[in-house]
């Protein structure tokens, strides 16, 4: 029974870590917001009135007149911007070194335990600077920190691994869905207790709180997640570590067939769908705020974690029931559409009591975040799939600074004539992961065609022994493992 609970492990490290991660974000950004805000004499409560719930980039001032409360307003804007660049850069490059390392050693754990470590840092840094003084210094020591070491972004790559090689292929997705489901209801959570929790105490007992969090999640990785044994690379040693190190990653790029080309795809759609889901996150928090619907910072809160929480819940319930009806690729599908619906009726409705059916119709905006994942490892070998998600990821790290930068300019520039317009063009923009997702589908009936031809022609072959070669059953293997969405490796051929 502690074998079937041990495997599970992963996902308990995956609640602290996000837990503490969804409070350190709202935390350091209403952190420096307090802080500047004491820096020009300003009352922190005055401050907040014309900032987000969460604490991101506002829409540039129109007046001609600068203020202390606008300066302090720019000031914290830029410094959060930096220290989020600070994190986000590091952390491209160490998901990519640690992913083909993990893959080259067979040690995937390094993926989990680094992340947690880098957190545990970071919370620590905070509480050290709390008690000795403001210091921007060291705020960027500790995103810098946390970016090198590999981020959220690391151990959501090392997660993906250990989930869809502890279960059997037909229940990845199902896997998946419940740390989809975890990384929505970590956010929920973790905004609330946030706005309550500072609001009564201030900042050093939540980040106590989040260290603690931080610091048990390395205890539980360390202590009990266990390697998980897969076949080593057979390929012969060229006694260049970088080279070899790297070789499998650099294959990726390489789209000989219709197989990659739908990693390619899964891997796009991810990017371009996680860019459009954080833009169109942190824009809502700006459009609440002003007119006409004009919501305090708290009941915005209250509305972003009740929304996140109802599409988690949707997402690990409707994964286990879908995937026993239709593709992988459809149930993404799905989602899509329930982003696209909900996000137009945001934009368009301008009533407050109608705007709440948007959480039912974002209900499966999730989905397609597990089911691109599942759709990835099914296209390669074990050995390099700690590459595949390092790749998958990596951009995701970047997308959390950029796109809220892009879709605040694009809101910034369009609110003069429609304030809503902004949800437009993020739905118009869900066509581009739209048209991958069909692409997907596109390639999944090839193969399906290719697999029927390619078996009519190995049952002749071996009706006829003296032309059958080996290369014709491999091909007929590989075929055979896409359509069963089972590894390559797991066929084998005699």
């Amino acid at each position: 029974m502690w074998g079937e609970l041990r495997s599970y492990v992963v996902e308990m490290v995956y609640t602290c870590f996000f837990l503490s991660w969804h409070m350190t974000l709202p935390l350091f950004q209403e952190y420096v917001q307090a802080e500047i805000s004491k820096k020009y004499h300003l009352d922190t409560s005055d401050f907040k009135k014309g900032n987000s719930y969460s604490g991101n980039f506002h829409p540039p001032n129109t007046d001609n007149i600068t203020t202390p409360s606008t300066s302090a307003q720019e000031e914290s804007a830029i410094s959060i911007l930096s220290l989020q660049i600070a994190e986000g850069l590091p952390a491209v490059v160490s998901v990519i070194i640690l992913g083909a390392v993990g893959d080259r050693t067979g040690r995937r754990k390094i993926m989990i335990v680094l992340p947690t470590l880098g957190i545990t840092a970071y919370s620590l840094l905070y509480i050290l600077i709390l008690y000795t003084g403001w210091n921007i210094d060291g705020l960027f020591m500790a995103s810098a920190l946390r970016g090198l070491s590999g981020s959220s972004v690391s151990l959501m790559a090392g997660s993906s691994f250990y989930a869809i090689n502890s279960v059997a292929p037909e229940n990845r997705s199902s896997r998946l869905a419940v740390q989809e489901f975890i990384n929505g209801a970590t956010y929920a959570i973790g905004n609330i207790v946030v706005g309550v929790w500072v609001h009564y105490s201030g900042f050093l007992q939540p980040f106590w709180f989040t260290f603690c969090l931080s610091l048990f999640s390395v205890f539980l990785v360390v202590f009990g997640v266990e390697e998980i044994q897969t076949a080593r690379r057979t390929e012969p040693s060229t006694e260049n570590c970088c080279y070899d190190t790297f070789q499998p990653l650099l294959k990726l790029f390489k789209c000989k067939d219709a197989a990659l080309l739908k990693i390619w795809f899964a891997i796009l759609a991810f990017q371009t769908y996680a860019m459009v889901h954080i833009g169109q996150l942190n824009t809502l928090v700006l459009y609440l705020l002003g007119k006409p619907f004009v919501w305090p910072s708290v009941k915005i809160g209250i509305f972003l974690s009740v929304g996140m929480a109802c599409s988690a819940l949707g997402t690990v319930l409707a994964v286990p029931f879908l995937r026993y009806h239709v593709s992988d690729t459809t149930i993404a599908a799905v989602g899509l559409v329930s982003k696209a619906a909900g996000t137009l009726w945001i934009g368009v409705i301008q009533s407050e009591a109608v705007l709440y059916f948007s959480i039912l119709l974002l209900a499966f905006q999730l989905l397609p975040f597990p089911m691109m994942r599942a759709i990835v490892s099914r296209g390669i070998h074990p050995t390099d799939q700690g590459s595949l998600f390092a790749l998958m990821h990596c951009a995701e790290s970047l997308i959390h600074f950029l796109s809220p930068l892009i879709f605040t300019v694009i809101y910034a520039s369009t609110l003069r004539f429609y304030t809503g317009f902004i949800f437009i063009v993020a739905a118009i923009i869900l066509l581009i992961p739209a048209g991958f997702t069909l692409g997907i589908k596109y390639l999944d009936s090839k193969i399906s065609v290719d697999y029927q031809a390619m078996e009519d022609r190995g049952t002749e072959l071996a009706a006829s022994p003296s032309v059958a070669s080996s290369s014709n059953f491999d091909d007929l293997a590989s075929l055979a493992s896409s359509q069963n969405n089972a590894p390559i490796s797991t066929i084998s051929v005699s």
